[in-house]
């Protein structure tokens, strides 16, 4: 077919529709299907509507970013063959009910955001924006840096700089996490924080933490921020959020409880150094792992909102590895409510090691829980073996009352075939079933692995050739043959009880060195990972190629 773009002013959307079409099929022969490109400022910012017209379709937004919504609706929701594609009209405008739709890219743990080609960074960002994220948020890992303008930290802040420079130019806003007490390497020893305040050791301590209250200190710290504010100074930021544990926190007698006192008296600090440089910034306090033990750290900041602290934006709320924390869901809410879902590092180890990891139940019941207070949010992100779960959460944050199965079979008819969405949707509850068994230490069930593995080639089988190579159905067709295989040499070398499920966690790449097709199938994840020992140690996301594994 022939593809017709009118498309005005727009010629950025213009470009992401006609190299998203091109990716799936050949243009150039038969019917012209014609596309009109508009914006209609009367609409709901960020809205959309996809209408058909005598000669075709119109996609109107209400700004540049709604445009590239509707692009993307008119991709995802049309139905593609081997060689055309028939958009469908939506039933007037979609407008998103959250404005924070944000995904994390964790840049430091040279996984594939660190390694991939900026090239391979950009396109992802950009199937994201179509996707309807509107937001990229980063972060400048101090914890990793000796000392403020050292060669770590350049390289890191030039990294998280050119991400910014990227989404600007897509039209998405960006955000920085500052950690309020991370101290570089070569912090002095005096301004060292109080660690008693955690005596779980759920918090991370691999960096230096340091205390505002000591003399010296808060100066220092500020410094700091404003080296890692700099950084974007010409480039601009539109979300400005502090992060209080993993690294972060203080026990001493006038930062306890931290969440409460130290850690939103150092936000302030930030905030000060900020607004020169951002004056219209939007803060977000987040509360990762407050109250872990409950030490009354939501009950302060609550207070604080209302007084001090009332030019915050909005919280960002989320147990760690759980739905929405009982207190905010109990209390009224003193400012909008985002979260922040991980969807990377839940009990699958190494994280994504064996391809995606898609788990729509568990998220979908953490979503029930807390959609009556949470209103867009961040999912946290190591790696492209989470896509599914990241337009599971984008789909929410545009209407609460989405159905994942709707969201899911969207995304799997648009990346495999329509007529083999519904096999694609019982796939991925197979692959989240066996993960989460094995997650709460229960045996995985043989049956729904062996259904994975059969799945997957059924569907492999009955794909345009242009999808079975893409990178997104590979990531899923991979995990689905790797743990028909993985489980099948656990079975064979156990006796099938929890006593032995040590053998899967940390020996399922020993199992899978004996097979040379599980092998060039964790090769190929570690190519399109990017990822590889040369490429840095510190990668929790690595494939066990050759038997090997991170214990």
């Amino acid at each position: 077919m022939k593809l017709k773009i009118n498309y005005g002013s727009h010629a950025l959307q213009a470009a992401l529709l006609e190299r998203s079409v091109r990716e799936r099929i050949d243009l150039g022969e038969g019917e012209t299907l014609s596309v009109t490109l508009k914006t209609d400022p009367g609409m709901k910012p960020e809205s959309y509507r996809v209408d058909a017209v005598p000669d075709g379709f119109e996609v109107t937004g209400a700004d540049d970013l709604g445009l590239s919504f509707g692009i993307g609706k008119l991709l995802h929701y049309a139905v593609w063959t081997e060689n055309s594609f028939a958009p469908k009209a939506t039933r007037g405008a979609v407008e998103p009910a959250g404005a924070f739709r944000a995904i994390y890219f964790s840049i430091h743990f040279y996984n594939w955001y660190q390694n991939a080609p900026e090239e391979e960074l950009k396109k992802y960002m950009e199937d994201l924006l179509l996707w309807g994220y509107n937001t990229i948020v980063l972060i400048i890992p101090v914890v990793n840096s000796f000392s403020i303008g050292d060669e770590i930290f350049a390289r890191n802040a030039d990294k998280a700089k050119s991400v910014c420079v990227l989404a600007k130019k897509l039209g998405m806003k960006t955000g920085i996490i500052v950690g309020p007490n991370q101290g570089t390497k070569d912090s002095p020893h005096e301004f060292d924080a109080d660690l008693s305040y955690d005596p779980l050791s759920k918090r991370g301590h691999a960096g230096r933490n340091l205390c505002i209250n000591k003399p010296g200190a808060a100066e220092f710290m500020k410094r700091i921020y404003r080296a890692e504010l700099e950084t974007f100074s010409g480039v601009g930021l539109d979300y400005i959020l502090t992060w209080p544990y993993d690294e972060g926190g203080c026990g001493c007698e006038k930062c306890r409880p931290w969440g409460a006192r130290g850690y939103l008296d150092a936000a302030k600090m930030i905030r000060e150094c900020a607004l020169p440089l951002f004056p219209d910034a939007k803060y977000i306090i987040s509360t990762w792992f407050f109250d872990t033990p409950d030490t009354g750290e939501y009950e302060g900041l609550y207070e604080r909102l209302k007084g001090d602290m009332s030019w915050v934006d909005a919280i960002m709320v989320d147990d760690p590895f759980g739905p929405t924390p009982e207190y905010v869901l109990t209390h009224d809410p003193v400012k909008p409510i985002v979260n922040v879902p991980e969807i990377s590092m839940w009990k699958l180890f190494p994280w994504g090691g064996f391809g995606s990891n898609p788990m729509p139940e568990r998220f979908d019941e953490f979503h029930r829980i807390g959609k009556k207070v949470v209103s867009g949010g961040m999912p946290y992100s190591e790696g492209i073996y989470e896509d599914v779960s990241k337009i599971q959460w984008v789909g929410y944050y545009w209407d609460p009352e989405s159905d994942p199965k709707e969201i899911l079979r969207e995304y799997m008819a648009y990346e495999t075939a329509p007529e083999v969405a519904d096999e694609g949707l019982e796939l991925l509850a197979c692959l989240e079933r066996n993960h989460v068994l094995t997650g709460n230490q229960i045996s995985p069930d043989p049956e729904d692995s062996r259904r994975a593995g059969e799945l997957a080639r059924i569907i492999d089988g009955a794909i345009p050739e242009k999808r079975k190579k893409s990178w997104r159905w590979r990531v899923i067709y991979i995990r689905a043959l790797l743990d028909e295989k993985r489980h099948a040499y656990y079975f064979s070398h156990s006796n099938g009880t929890t006593d032995d499920l040590w053998l899967l966690r940390y020996y399922s790449g020993v199992f899978l060195a004996r097979d040379a097709e599980a092998q060039k199938l964790l090769t190929e994840l570690t190519e399109l990972y990017h990822s590889s020992l040369p490429n840095g140690e510190n990668q929790w996301t690595l494939p066990p190629v050759g038997g090997t594994t991170i214990p």
